[in-house]
């Protein structure tokens, strides 16, 4: 945590302002936080005194006197972020804008709960030996599973076998950083408010397809938990009543059961099976999406009925949260029209007549690097608000 003197309440909404609107003007800072152009210069020239902003950005004059924008000085410190999934962990660090100095994945298949945190431990060491960590403001993890971000706990992450772990109390005592970790898809939603498609919008659902299904959903310019954490669990919502297929949950017929990119694949090797009498299960998922949207069989078919019993579940969620954006990230989007033309005929199928107006579907503007921006935005977020992780 880097620790500032005299920085007060005002200095933090002057900041946090700042940080939001880009290259805001005095006059708009001023307006903002209702404070006199005097009391906005007085701050203005403290935080730049700090080096925390830039003043010397010439805004586009409509005549009169060229005005100066103001902008955090996004080089001030560095963010390191950890996407930690079942079976990888990347890691990357960046400057407060998100510009990436260093990025790396390592695939893991170990269950131990001692193995995987060691494999957590050696890459943030590895980060470490290399950058230092004087300059790193805090560390941001994005997880898998059930996770409660205030009291940074890994309440149940089934691929791990974690069961109520303090992983941000370890990972603070052993490198003396802050720490904040949240859901893996939360965090993506959390990108997307931060650098993505929802820049403009404080209502939104995020759609994160792949071995599993996840949702978020972002409400009044905040990720909503839910009571147990567990809010936006869309994956688990019975797709097919009666199905053989059982989901992780131990439940028969969820969403995640039947249209996951590992269920899109199983379902492709037994259309496969019927054919021909050898069938290559190590096929990879982004060759069937590519064979998909090329039009060949089976692929074509599978991944239509599995993109439109995806957008049935979403039309059910819209019916309760009225939401007029949906943004899906995995690789089924490289699939184009067929994924998308299929999941709004599903949203069609089940949303209330009228609430489809206005509602638009898009991929995620930050595509396969999602999930380590969102591990960037726990930490972008909560620097002049929250944890206040400077100080």
């Amino acid at each position: 945590m880097i620790i500032l003197k005299k920085l007060n309440v005002t200095d933090y909404k002057a900041l946090e302002e700042i940080r939001i609107n880009n290259k805001i003007s005095r006059i708009k800072l001023s307006g903002s936080l209702d404070l006199t152009p005097a009391a906005v210069t007085k701050i203005i020239k403290k935080l730049s005194g700090l080096n925390l902003i830039e003043n010397n950005n010439i805004l586009k004059s409509t005549g009169g006197r060229p005005e100066k924008s103001l902008k955090i000085n996004h080089k001030y410190k560095m963010i390191l972020g950890i996407n930690f999934g079942p079976e990888f962990i990347e890691t990357a660090l960046s400057y407060l804008d998100g510009e990436l100095l260093y990025m790396k994945r390592r695939n893991f298949y170990i269950r131990s709960q001692e193995k995987i945190l060691r494999i957590l431990f050696e890459e943030i060491d590895n980060v470490l030996e290399e950058y230092g960590k004087d300059d790193i403001l805090g560390i941001g993890l994005a997880l898998h599973g059930t996770v409660n971000r205030e009291k940074g706990i890994s309440i149940f992450s089934p691929h791990f076998g974690w069961k109520n772990l303090n992983i941000q109390e370890l990972i603070e005592k052993k490198y003396s950083l802050p720490v904040i970790i949240d859901n893996d898809v939360r965090a993506m939603a959390i990108a997307e408010h931060e650098f993505g498609r929802a820049q403009n919008t404080d209502n939104f659902l995020v759609i994160h397809i792949s071995n599993g299904i996840g949702g978020a959903i972002f409400l009044n310019g905040k990720t909503y938990e839910g009571a147990d954490f567990s809010a936006g669990e869309i994956g688990h919502i019975t797709a097919v009543e009666n199905s053989s297929r059982r989901c992780s949950c131990g439940k028969y017929g969820c969403l995640e059961a039947e249209s996951s990119d590992e269920a899109i694949k199983n379902k492709v090797l037994t259309e496969l099976e019927k054919t021909q009498e050898k069938v290559d299960i190590t096929l990879k998922t982004e060759d069937i999406y590519k064979m998909a949207a090329e039009k060949k069989e089976p692929y074509f078919s599978v991944v239509k009925n599995s993109s439109y019993e995806i957008g049935k579940a979403v039309g059910n969620l819209l019916n309760i949260l009225n939401i007029k954006l949906v943004i899906v990230a995995g690789r089924i989007v490289n699939t184009d029209s067929l994924f998308f033309n299929n999941l709004n005929k599903g949203i069609k199928k089940n949303i209330l007549d009228g609430l489809e107006k206005d509602l638009h579907t898009v991929p995620a503007k930050l595509y396969d690097s999602i999930g380590i921006y969102g591990a960037f935005s726990l930490v972008t977020t909560n620097l002049f608000k929250g944890r206040k992780l400077i100080r």
